[in-house]
């Protein structure tokens, strides 16, 4: 089978997730603020991926206009034994969720992470108008990657066969290489602690 470089990294970083460690957001925006470790007693997956995916513009302190303009996107990418889920906001908001309880939030504090969800969320916008109004929020199935775009109108949605992606077969390619941008920026930063 062949896998591109962005699956590589992002297994890699599922083994690096695993280590039971959870990063939290400190209420500091300065680029150079310390993660904080804590080990965490229950799984707090579930009640993490849907505040990000009840997130409002509101609570972002942002103005949108456009009813269907994207404000956020959600992406669930399930590997078999977990679902990471990658999330990233038009304010450069990030965070990472595994459905194994790790988590590292807190990427607006640095630039690169930032500047990677900036980006995903522009990428996003090339896709919404192919995505369909959803209200099915469970996470991924197994070998598939979803896609959840946040607007002011509600969610809409659009999911893909990982082989696909992993084959250089899909048209969501752009899509899951920004995603995964996402997940390469917070790889970067832990490795450097």
């Amino acid at each position: 089978m062949k896998m591109n470089t962005g699956l590589t990294i992002g297994i890699l970083l599922i083994v690096i997730l695993s280590t039971g460690l959870i990063f939290y957001k400190s209420n500091s925006h300065k680029q150079d603020q310390k993660v904080k470790k804590t080990k965490i007693t229950e799984n707090p997956y579930l009640g993490l991926r849907t505040q990000a995916l009840n997130t409002t513009p509101e609570q972002l302190q942002i103005q949108i206009s456009d009813e269907r303009e994207l404000f956020g996107i959600v992406m669930d990418w399930n590997i078999g034994k977990a679902i990471v889920t990658v999330t990233s906001f038009k304010t450069g908001d990030a965070s990472l969720y595994m459905s194994t309880g790790q988590a590292f939030i807190g990427g607006f504090a640095h630039e690169e992470v930032s500047n990677a969800a900036k980006e995903f969320v522009m990428i996003g916008n090339k896709y919404i108008s192919r995505a369909v109004k959803t209200e099915k929020l469970d996470p991924t199935q197994l070998k598939k990657v979803d896609f959840y775009f946040l607007t002011k109108s509600g969610i809409y949605y659009l999911e893909e066969d990982l082989s696909l992606i992993e084959n250089g077969q899909s048209d969501l390619g752009e899509l899951f290489n920004a995603g995964n941008q996402v997940i390469t920026e917070y790889r970067l930063i832990t490795d450097n602690k």
